[in-house]
């Protein structure tokens, strides 16, 4: 009795080690280490959702050490970016797309012209600058000119991912729609709703002011202005956008344009677009509605 008693004691110890050490995390084998780092280095929060979730679901009790693989490595990259923007002079970290190709015009003409566009953006750490322009030319026998123009320079400060404000200036020219030339310049906040995998949309509103000469009058007025920036990346190769500006005065003026672009080869792609534009109060007799359908060849850079 006292023999069993002495061993029972002697058990007490071991027994209080083992309840006071946590169990060993399962040990994450080096195939699956080098997936979820090849995931996060990717950046893509869709790709590193799906590695993470199959490395886990397939390594019980390395769940902690995969979230810190996928944590430092977003660090990481997120220091080196913050480092490099910080360090890039006004010149550097400029991205574009240029175009050319054919448009059609409905509404107040019916005519074909030849299409020139470029959009250019630099993202800084606080700054962000956004320039577009499309031109449309058209010069026939019948001496029926059409030439338009649509152009304009946007400066961003973000305050944070999601929220900025903004600055734009803007220029218009557009014969065929009694517009010789119109300044606009616009000011606000913006708000992105939604970044998230594949989509990303920016809303923005602000007061504006308006400077137009049509064919026989000027008109000068101060004006709210709202836009709506999406983007839907369908595929690697096939983006779908779709880009509002309204203006609200005593009348009201509307831009749409919604476009589909897809890769070809290397730089090298192609985009269908279809712009709406819209005037309340156009000047006499010209409507009020006009479309434009381009086809362009792109080269981003």
């Amino acid at each position: 009795m006292m023999r069993m008693w002495e061993d029972s004691m002697r058990l007490i110890p071991i027994a209080v080690l083992l309840a006071a050490t946590p169990a060993l995390a399962a040990e994450l084998p080096q195939p699956v280490r080098d997936l979820v780092e090849a995931a996060a280095q990717t950046g893509d929060k869709a790709k590193i959702d799906v590695v993470v979730a199959l490395a886990k679901q397939t390594n019980k009790g390395a769940e902690a050490e995969i979230d810190k693989i996928v944590a430092d490595i977003t660090a990481a990259r997120a220091a080196e970016r913050e480092s490099k923007l910080a360090e890039a002079g006004y010149f550097d970290n400029w991205k574009g797309r240029g175009q050319l190709g054919a448009s059609h015009s409905t509404g107040n003409s019916e005519i074909s012209s030849v299409t020139f566009g470029l959009n250019l953006q630099r993202e800084g750490l606080a700054w962000r600058h956004r320039l577009d322009a499309v031109v449309d030319v058209t010069n026939n026998r019948k001496g029926n000119d059409q030439e338009r123009i649509l152009t304009g320079y946007q400066l961003d400060y973000k305050f944070s991912d999601r929220v900025y404000s903004w600055g734009r200036f803007e220029y218009e020219r557009n014969r065929e729609a009694g517009i010789k030339r119109r300044f606009a310049e616009s000011a606000g906040l913006g708000w992105r709703a939604i970044q998230q995998g594949p989509l990303k949309w920016d809303l923005e509103a602000g007061p504006a002011l308006r400077q137009t000469l049509f064919k026989t009058y000027t008109e000068n007025s101060f004006a709210g202005r709202g836009a709506s920036r999406l983007a839907l990346r369908l595929s690697d190769a096939t983006q779908f956008t779709n880009d509002t500006a309204i203006f609200v005065d005593d009348a009201a003026t509307i831009n749409n344009t919604a476009a589909l672009t897809s890769k070809m080869f290397g730089a090298l792609g192609t985009r269908i677009s279809y712009n709406l534009g819209w005037e309340e109060d156009p000047p006499a007799g010209l409507k009020r509605l006009d479309t434009t359908t381009r086809v362009t060849l792109v080269y981003d850079f």
